[in-house]
């Protein structure tokens, strides 16, 4: 706790020294407080600097880039400030890469919530449009019991239900899991694996994918982070996705 108060200028109010008013601890605290804010500023500027190398960039659009380091100059955190590095030198690349909505979700997440949407990333894949989603298998219809599925469970690859639970209340993740329409007989569906293809050609009626899809905002920020998908994870997916026929990689 002394450390804490010394950090904001008010250590000696808790030592008991009468002699530094209020104003005057008042006066220090701010002076510490917007040295800080300037360090994070500069630290997460210089970040981004090196992060663009020699690539020519743009000029963010000022109302992006006033938002954003009004949100930038209050991250301590070392691996967030990187984070934060890494979206300007973005932005800076290809205006429009990250909405003001995608900076002000980012400002309440904790190193925690990054490393719960790396996990969901290195998880996705997007078939039928660009939108990413997180597959976890396949229902189909049964003569004799009707409805089956087919599915993993996302917690042997680091996601567990409590991380969905909490990527969904950041706002990055829809929470209710969805079903894709019906896949058809006659054109394959191709699903992207980080960048790997995968084309699925059922021989059955009826089969259904199960996923998770990102939102928006979650769509933006995933795409901010490089994470391979993990190699079981794609083994696993195709051992499973394989009985319905002709899994072509």
């Amino acid at each position: 706790m002394l450390q804490l108060a010394e950090q904001r200028g008010i250590a000696g109010l808790l030592r008991g020294e009468a002699k530094v008013s209020f104003g005057e601890r008042f006066t220090v605290r701010l002076q510490l407080d917007q040295a800080a804010r300037q360090k994070n500023l500069e630290t997460i500027i210089e970040l981004a600097s090196r992060k663009g190398g020699d690539e020519v960039g743009n000029e963010p659009d000022p109302d992006w880039l006033s938002h954003y380091l009004k949100l930038a100059e209050n991250i301590r955190h070392p691996a967030m400030q990187q984070f934060w590095a890494n979206i300007l030198s973005q932005e800076v690349l290809h205006p429009g890469h990250c909405s003001i909505q995608s900076l002000s979700c980012l400002r309440y997440m904790t190193q925690k919530d990054a490393l719960l949407l790396q996990k969901a990333s290195a998880l996705g894949c997007h078939f039928g449009d660009d939108n990413l989603r997180l597959l976890l298998g396949y229902q189909y219809k049964t003569l004799l019991q009707g409805q089956r599925q087919q599915r993993l469970s996302l917690g042997r690859y680091r996601l567990p239900y409590a991380g969905l639970l909490q990527l969904s209340e950041l706002g990055l993740l829809h929470q209710s899991e969805l079903e894709s329409g019906e896949l058809s007989l006659t054109s394959p569906l191709t699903v992207i694996l980080n960048t790997q293809p995968m084309t699925l050609h059922p021989q059955k009626k009826g089969v259904r994918l199960l996923y998770y899809r990102f939102t928006t905002v979650g769509n933006e920020l995933a795409r901010l982070i490089t994470e391979s998908t993990p190699t079981d994870y794609r083994r696993d997916l195709q051992d499973l996705l394989a009985p319905l026929g002709q899994l072509k990689l």
